[in-house]
């Protein structure tokens, strides 16, 4: 009885399957076909319109056809970017980049690095915010995020995925023209002063952590910029060098190129071997009773001329007009010294003391204060010469590690810092103690102020 009820069971269940169609059973076939959609214009025709307008904002009319394409190399998954996407108008060699504001956010999800896609101008428009072009919305005569309800409207999204091949340049290769691209350096390391610190984590970040990188091949330096809403800002500096890919764009002033990595995969920092400098290195007693052998806090000066009078050389190496200049506030006489508005490409200025006689003494230390303002790099350094007879070019200079101030990015500072004690103890004879500027009219301008120039000893 149980066999026959068994056998009843597996006949019915033979001809309700038998009765079913197996087309339900098939897989659904996912649609995966090219948008029909082709650009029409370029993000350089695009940025050409708004050129010629010469109007602060250009707006593309609502039957405008226009349309262009790009490859997205922003990505908001860790954070460093924020309701923006980065596209450049080819995967490899680039020449020209835009931002697209969106009010929308983890765009990697749909925009994800690579991927190509359209944009439909109709009712964007397009202005220049301190030297980075963007796309957005205009409402009420403002521009803002295009709304998440119309991203849609706007941009296409294409199947295609490219590997994007960063563009290699130098630092001193950077300009306004390649603001939105996607670049790579390499043979780049952290300053010696930003090992140990987090990339955008310490007390003194604000809104971003910017970590001064220099290029071994040039000493060039440059800013990699980190968001304090990265989930990366408190990874460790490396001591180490490398390559780094990253977006070149502009900080919030407009005032300086920045990097902005789209994750810690961009910077690659495997080299063990790095390209400092050779810093003096002297055994002296840090720690020494201290008489005063050298001393100038400028308070008796009347005028910069007095330079001469006292024993200081102020030279502009390339010959320019800039060179370091008196300067005086609440009483305080210093020397200060600025690229900026200099129309020098080039400028390299040496402030040097007149000669310091270490014979009759020992354990000599040299400290002195620096101030810097309106921040666009570390550009002052530090040199010794025991040789040095009037002519820069033939004395033999070595680099002084000691500490220069590092100062806001938009405004003066009013905080001297200290150089720290630096030893002396190994030298001999006359030395020359100098400041070398080098900096770059309208890309390198810090404002430095020096004061207190100070040599001990016993």
């Amino acid at each position: 009885m149980k066999n026959l009820k068994t056998l009843i069971f597996t006949i019915i269940l033979l001809s309700i399957i038998s009765c079913v169609q197996t087309d339900d059973f098939d897989i659904p076939k996912i649609e995966n076909e090219m948008p029909n959609i082709v650009s029409t214009t370029s993000i350089k025709a695009l940025k050409s319109a708004l050129d010629q307008s010469g109007e602060k904002m250009y707006t593309f009319k609502e039957n405008e056809s226009s349309i262009i394409e790009g490859f997205v190399i922003s990505s908001d998954e860790a954070g460093n970017f924020y309701k923006a996407l980065i596209i450049q108008d080819n995967f490899e060699n680039p020449t020209i980049g835009i931002e697209i504001m969106i009010d929308q956010k983890a765009l990697f999800t749909k925009y994800n690095f690579g991927r190509k896609i359209f944009i439909k101008l109709a009712g964007l428009s397009i202005f220049n915010e301190r030297g980075k072009y963007k796309l957005g919305y205009l409402l009420k005569n403002n521009m803002e995020e295009i709304p998440s309800s119309k991203v849609n409207d706007f941009i296409i999204r294409s199947t295609e995925t490219m590997e994007i091949l960063p563009l290699k340049v130098e630092i001193d290769d950077f300009s306004d023209q390649l603001i939105g691209t996607y670049v790579q350096i390499e043979n780049i390391q952290f300053k010696k002063d930003e090992i140990g610190r987090t990339y955008a984590g310490e007390p003194f970040d604000e809104f971003n952590g910017e970590r001064i990188i220099e290029q071994c091949s040039s000493q060039w330096n440059a800013i990699l910029s980190t968001s304090t809403y990265s989930d990366f800002k408190s990874n460790l500096i490396s001591d180490k060098n490398g390559t780094i890919n990253a977006v070149l764009t502009k900080d919030f002033y407009g005032e300086k190129f920045v990097l902005l990595l789209n994750d810690p995969s961009g910077i690659e920092l495997l080299n063990t071997k790095r390209c400092d400098p050779e810093y003096l290195t002297c055994e002296g007693n840090l720690e020494s009773d201290q008489n005063i052998i050298f001393y100038e806090d400028f308070d008796h000066m009347k005028n910069t001329k007095d330079l001469k009078e006292m024993g200081w050389l102020n030279h502009n190496v390339n010959f320019g007009n800039g060179k370091f200049k008196k300067r005086s506030k609440n009483g305080n006489v210093y020397m200060q010294i600025s690229a900026y508005n200099s129309e020098e490409y080039f400028m390299e200025v040496w402030l040097i003391t007149p000669k310091i006689n270490l014979d009759k003494s020992s354990d000599e230390i040299l400290t002195f204060k620096t101030r810097s303002s309106f921040e666009t790099g570390t550009i002052l350094t530090a040199w010794v010469s025991n040789n040095f007879d009037e002519n820069i070019q033939n004395a033999t200079w070595i680099q002084l590690d000691v500490g220069i101030s590092k100062g806001s990015k938009g405004s003066e500072n009013t905080d001297f810092i200290s150089s720290g004690k630096v030893s002396l103890d190994c030298l001999q004879g006359n030395v020359h103690i100098a400041f070398k500027y080098q900096g770059s009219d309208p890309n390198k301008t810090t404002t430095y102020d020096i004061d207190h120039v100070l040599v001990v000893g016993n």
